[in-house]
């Protein structure tokens, strides 16, 4: 298995191709606030009642900060200050996002942030040292004698460290302590960590990487992958399969082997999947024909569950086989959901025939992150644009960009690797080649 990166100027992508296929698609706007997101806020106002202050971020997203979030709370603990005693009206705080808030409710925010290593967990306020739970008492004693920290700083070993030298993790808590400092410097808003190392730390199995941007490559071979950074203008062409699959993807027809086919629906409440056998009937072992086909579906349904980021609850309508066939299937599931990262439950048919299983909820799906009430959202407008603009930027100096304007990231326009004239409208690239000859194109259009 390989990750696969490319960073544009909005966005991150990240894909996991196992045997040549794409298993795992993620991606995030650069300027998009999620969990582990750090930004600087100013206090806006208090509320003794809720023991809590609300925040604006510089730019102007709603924040809120619990007492029990806030640094003063952890310096006295076990006392507990009042919010007026915490923070004041007007202060400029570095918080990082904890919880996602979704409309009217704010992101939850902290002021203990933390930052995240291939062996270690920094708190520069955290006041304490902690361990994995994997790590054997003995071992926790020989790893605690390893590092000396000042006395307001806090420290998580991860399972990892068991492993590491204490020069490694001098040297990576001596980079964690770095990147707190650039933070403080910071004013803008800032994600801990690039999508791809976020990602490798979770699937630490992983051992490749392709990746276009430098920082990645140099952070994840300390973490021992092996990584590749071709050197080439334009994008990654291993990028461009990630982006036929997705716009797969987005279908809710999905093709099997044979002419068979799924049909997957994602509504409100859960996810529908129906498995239809298109062509392929035999008239004289139906059923058996039937087993075959849902024991293809059933490999590929847990395939389009992962891709997709699809959670929640799930019913399937496999095709009327055999009872031995339904075994099998349930079979099928269950070895497939052994090999994910999400926790899958497997809990076979009912007395109409359909096959019930929940995952594990993380995130929106691939289709709740591309639709917003109906229309492409940000994140899809740039997923279509961006890639594109990088191979123009190829043998273009500039083109001209149909889009929804107020949904354009400023990020787009500060680093686009090409001059830009926007227009609003459906997002499309209308003309590309000198700046002289972009002008000149809108002009006759106008």
């Amino acid at each position: 298995m390989k990750w696969i990166s490319e960073q544009t100027p909005s966005l991150e992508r990240v894909a996991l191709v196992e045997g040549g296929r794409v298993i795992e698609y993620h991606e995030r706007m650069r300027d998009e606030i999620r969990v582990g997101t750090l930004l600087h806020a100013k206090v806006d106002r208090l509320h003794p009642t809720l023991e809590a202050a609300f925040l604006i971020a510089t730019d102007g997203t709603p924040l809120y900060l619990p007492i029990n979030e806030t640094l003063e709370t952890l310096r006295r603990y076990p006392d507990v200050p009042t919010i007026g005693q915490a923070v004041q009206v007007g202060q400029t705080l570095l918080v990082q996002v904890v919880k996602e808030g979704a409309t009217p409710k704010q992101h939850k925010v902290t002021q203990n942030i933390t930052y995240g290593g291939r062996f270690l967990v920094y708190f520069p306020y955290g006041r304490r040292v902690r361990f994995s739970r994997k790590l054997d008492l003995v071992v926790q004693q020989q790893l605690a004698k390893r590092i000396t920290l000042e006395a307001a700083e806090g420290l998580l070993y991860r399972t990892e460290a068991a492993q590491a030298e204490a020069t490694v993790l001098i040297a990576e808590l001596n980079q964690l302590r770095a990147r707190h400092q650039h933070m403080l410097r910071q004013t803008t808003l800032e994600q801990d960590e690039s999508l791809v190392i976020q990602e490798a730390k979770r699937l630490s199995h992983v051992e490749e990487a392709l990746v276009t941007h430098r920082l990645d490559k140099e952070r994840l071979e300390q973490m021992g992958l092996r990584v590749e950074r071709p050197v080439v203008k334009g994008r990654l062409p291993a990028m461009e399969q990630v982006d036929r699959t997705i716009e797969k993807a987005l279908d809710k027809v999905v093709w099997l082997d044979g002419g068979a086919y799924l049909l997957i629906e994602e509504v409100e409440t859960m996810t529908v999947i129906d498995v239809n056998s298109g062509k392929m009937i035999s008239v004289k072992e139906q059923k058996r024909t039937f087993d075959q086909i849902n024991e293809a579906a059933a490999v590929e349904i847990m395939r389009q569950l992962r891709l997709r980021n699809i959670s929640g609850m799930i019913a399937v309508d496999f095709l009327r086989g055999s009872s031995k066939g339904q075994t099998r299937v349930t079979q099928l599931l269950k070895e497939r959901a052994a090999h994910e990262s999400k926790q899958v439950e497997i809990y076979g048919f009912t007395k109409m025939g359909l096959c019930e299983l929940t995952r594990q909820r993380h995130g929106k799906s691939l289709l709740e992150r591309s639709l917003d009430q109906g229309q492409p959202s940000r994140i899809a407008i740039h997923r279509q644009l961006e890639p594109r603009l990088k191979e123009i930027a190829t043998y273009a100096e500039a083109a001209v960009v149909r889009a929804p304007l107020a949904s354009l990231s400023p990020l787009l326009l500060e680093e686009s690797p090409l001059e830009l004239i926007l227009v609003e409208g459906e997002t499309g690239i209308l003309f590309t080649g000198t700046k002289v000859d972009c002008d000149d194109f809108v002009k006759r259009q106008q």
